[in-house]
Order: structure tokens, then sequence, then C-alpha cells
């Protein structure tokens, strides 16, 4: 069973029968998923204390958000991108073309994504989770 990242939960685990840790495991999971859906409900300075806490440090999941421009949420909805990694590149593309600030500015919108362990086919997802619009100050 691969560690939580939370010391007393990996101690547990560590100490019981796999029996018992899977239930743990699964408890744990949920706990870390309601604490991002109850992030969300903050907006995007939810989502940066969650990133911050221990579930949202959580290995197995990397949460993390990604922000990006309103041409590359075009393409990202049209299904142009396979993966995150070209998603992330065609944004550093768009970096090295604008200066600075148009760069900055081009950033309207935040993904927060997390990875999935698909079983069945014994690969990692990346689940894009939610598509905030960022607020202007």
């Amino acid at each position: 069973m691969p560690p939580t990242g939370f010391a007393p939960l990996d101690f547990l685990v560590a100490m019981v029968m796999p029996s018992i840790s899977n239930p743990i495991i699964e408890l744990w999971d949920n706990v870390v998923f309601e604490l991002a859906e109850k992030a969300k409900d903050k907006g995007i300075k939810g989502i940066d204390e969650f990133l911050e806490s221990p579930g949202g440090k959580e290995k197995r999941y990397d949460f993390a958000k990604t922000n990006i421009s309103q041409d590359t949420l075009n393409k990202f909805l049209k299904g142009e991108f396979k993966t995150l990694k070209e998603l992330s590149d065609t944004q550093n593309n768009l970096r090295i073309k604008m200066n600075n600030y148009e760069y900055e500015s081009s950033l309207i919108y935040t993904l927060f994504h997390y990875i999935k362990k698909d079983e069945d086919v014994k690969k990692d997802l990346i689940i894009i989770d939610t598509i905030f619009i960022n607020e202007k100050n």
C-alpha cells in the first residue's frame, strides 16, 4: 500500500493488516476529497489554502492548479490536448511569444486538477476537476 503522506495514517497503515488498511486508506481519500470540495466553494483562495494543507500535498493525487489563457481554454474545450503536458507546452509557447505583462494579463482561467489511478488500465489519469475564472483586482 503506498504511503499517504500523512505520517500518523502511514504509521497506522504499516502496523495493521492490509485487509484493515484498505478501508483506512479509503476513509482518508474521502476526507481529502471532501476538503477539496469545501475549498472549491471558497474559489481560488480556498484552493490555494487546500494546496498548502496535508490533504492538498497528498502525493498520490498530485493536486495542482494551472493558469491558462482564453486561447488555451478554447483549445482544451475543443479536445485539442491529449495530455496536461501538451496544454502546459502551449502555455509556455504563449509565454515566449508575449511580453510578461501581456502574458500575465492573459491568464484569466485556472484549472484545478489531480491524478487518479485507473486500476483497470493500470495508469494515472489527470482529472481536470474545476475551471475557475480569475478575478481581476
